[in-house]
């Protein structure tokens, strides 16, 4: 049996009504949102500029997420959409990347906040098209730009969560140099954003797919979560360093070719423990 997908008041079709101020519209599953935040959220999208679009973003996926969500699944404004959630994530991961350097030097925190919006980026441009294409293959009907939304809106909600935390990296950063502590701090800062990121992502599929009245495939995106991680670890690698040891010279990116990302994790923890 097919779920009921609408409500007599659901935004999709939304009617004007004499309406109690921030009375909710509940669609008859787990998902609900309020008919006045949807409304409020469109309004912005056709109206605002991008940056200040970027600012109502901030809000909206801190505490109205399904809006969000409605207005990816309505397919409206999507490139509006996109552009200003790439300039949220580009400002928010440019904070955190700057008290990534400032153990080290004034250029490598000009650096680290160039090269950290550059990674999210490239990370998207390579992890798109294959999250498309196996979400066609395997019969699901997301359109690209409802695909390429979800994945900078996960972005978003990744460096909003990374920017949060940067009062403490900036705390670290003047309290001690131990470039193995400073290292192995960032990768759990980054892992930590990056499942909430995904979760917010499995979130949207679930509710787009559940609109569109189709089950989600699971598997599809357990294996995309995945690659997504591999690719943006390996492409922080190639990028680095963001985190300065002090000491060593300013370096834009590290000639060493040796070694991977999961190497120096396990060499920063031997140094820590006392291991080597």
């Amino acid at each position: 049996m097919k779920p009921e997908l609408e409500s007599q008041n659901h935004p999709t079709d939304y009617q004007p009504e004499a309406e109690i101020p921030g009375k909710k519209d509940v669609t008859k599953s787990r998902f609900d949102y309020s008919t006045q935040d949807f409304q409020m959220l469109r309004t912005a999208i056709e109206e605002s500029s991008l940056i200040r679009l970027a600012f109502y973003f901030l809000d909206y996926i801190l505490r109205a997420q399904t809006s969000l969500f409605e207005q990816i699944h309505t397919q409206k404004n999507l490139p509006r959409i996109i552009a200003s959630m790439s300039i949220l994530s580009a400002c928010l991961s440019a904070i955190y990347g700057a008290t990534m350097g400032m153990n080290h030097s004034f250029l490598l925190v000009v650096s680290s906040a160039i090269k950290l919006p550059i990674l999210f980026l490239l990370t998207a441009i390579v992890c798109i098209p294959s999250l498309y294409t196996f979400n066609v293959l395997l019969g699901q009907r997301f359109r690209f730009l409802q695909t390429v939304a979800l994945m900078v809106m996960t972005l978003g909600t990744t460096t909003i969560l990374l920017a949060s935390l940067a009062p403490l990296a900036f705390f670290f950063a003047l309290t001690t140099k131990d470039y193995s502590f400073l290292l192995l701090m960032h990768v759990a800062i980054f892992t930590l954003c990056g499942i909430y990121g995904v979760q917010y992502l499995y979130r949207g599929c679930s509710y787009i797919a559940f609109r569109m009245e189709q089950p989600l495939n699971n598997l599809l995106l357990r294996i995309w979560i995945a690659i997504y991680a591999v690719v943006g670890m390996q492409l922080g690698w190639r990028l680095r360093p963001f985190v300065g040891n002090a000491g060593s010279p300013f370096e834009i990116f590290r000639n060493e070719e040796a070694g991977n990302f999961y190497i120096a994790v396990w060499n920063s923890i031997l140094n820590i423990f006392g291991g080597r």
